[in-house]
């Protein structure tokens, strides 16, 4: 009898574990999705290398270790370009490197794309998203972050508040002394995230495009991060910005001084960088890894993506808790004035004639 009863309550909690295991599973996760959860328990955490700051990613972290608080979550704040270059140097020694990769780098996802460097882990969220949140396999789409026009609010007369590109481009060049030098963008020659965004606007543009760019190229001054393209703009050392990121001007609007900063999504052309996101193979924790993709993927996930200061895609994120959707500039702008920036292989064969491009346009030429 005693034999009996050991038994029945071993049983018993064996269920309730049994129970508490299928629990976690997600709505609509195949059932062996449980072996990647448990997997995920005797791993070290997950490293993310990425072009995010630690304001980005708080929200999307805190919801994820709701779900799966033992693994813990490390991300390194970088440059789109370093996020990649970094890694690669890494990748086969013995240093802790990354098992995320997240960045703006797109030309560097097509060469992962046409490469196979990526897990080819297909995410059960896959199948409610857009055809371009999976371009490669093993290639996600965390975010979709429109670049838009900045400026100095308490310089600029609203005469002078640029709308688009080529009302920026006629206020520059019926003033030219008072631009020269005051125009700032990502500089497509030594950035990136900068030659993936150009690529992608004059691809849609053509030579309007690059005519445009020659008026006002002596006038601009390249840089390679949009932190500091607010804060000189802020302080008058620049006047306005083109092309710069939402995600860096969205929270500065909210800070000390943030009034004397204004933006506008362009609306002869609004860039859409599609922030990609993948797995390299061989990682040292794929589990973690997997968890944390398919969560950043899901609803809750691409909710906190937005609370976090980017632009989820999600057609079922609620609007009223997060800044902006990708729907909701669609219908800002029109979605025909949206440029998607996205993975074409064009940016890998193209770079080099483009840069060379690029810099005559800067010089007028």
């Amino acid at each position: 009898m005693k034999f009996t009863m050991v038994s029945a309550i071993a049983g018993l909690f064996a269920g309730i574990a049994s129970i508490a295991q299928a629990q976690e599973v997600p709505a609509g996760y195949p059932a062996d999705y449980s072996k990647i959860i448990e997997g995920s328990r005797t791993e070290s955490g997950v490293m993310i290398y990425s072009n995010m700051a630690d304001n980005n990613w708080q929200p999307i972290i805190k919801g994820f270790n709701a779900k799966y608080p033992w693994v813990k979550v490390e991300t390194v704040d970088l440059g789109s370009g370093t996020v990649h270059s970094r890694w690669e140097a890494e990748k086969g020694s013995s240093a802790r490197t990354a098992d995320i990769l997240v960045s703006g780098a797109n030309d560097r996802w097509a060469s992962y794309g046409k490469d196979g460097l990526m897990e080819e882990y297909k995410s059960p969220e896959i199948a409610k998203l857009p055809e371009f949140s999976n371009p490669y396999p093993g290639v996600n789409v965390l975010s979709t972050d429109p670049l838009v026009i900045t400026y100095n609010a308490a310089l600029l007369p609203d005469d002078q508040r640029p709308k688009g590109f080529s009302s920026m481009v006629a206020a520059a060049t019926a003033d030219p002394d008072t631009f020269k030098g005051k125009i700032t963008t990502y500089d497509a020659s030594r950035n990136s995230f900068g030659l993936s965004a150009w690529w992608s606007y004059m691809n849609k543009k053509g030579e309007e495009g690059w005519s445009d760019l020659r008026k006002i190229g002596p006038m601009i001054r390249g840089e390679t991060s949009g932190g500091p393209m607010n804060e000189k703009i802020a302080t008058g050392e620049y006047l306005m910005g083109v092309a710069v990121s939402g995600i860096t001007i969205f929270p500065r609007l909210e800070q000390p001084g943030g009034e004397i900063l204004g933006f506008a999504f362009p609306d002869d052309g609004t860039i859409m960088m599609l922030r990609g996101m993948g797995i390299p193979k061989g990682v040292a924790n794929p589990n973690s890894a997997k968890l944390f993709v398919d969560y950043a993927l899901s609803q809750d996930g691409q909710t906190q993506v937005g609370k976090g200061g980017l632009v989820p895609y999600r057609e079922d994120v609620p609007e009223d808790q997060v800044r902006y959707t990708f729907q909701k500039i669609g219908g800002i702008v029109g979605n025909d004035n949206m440029i998607i920036a996205g993975f074409d292989q064009r940016l890998i064969t193209e770079a080099g004639p483009f840069v060379e491009k690029w810099n005559a346009a800067i010089a007028g030429r």
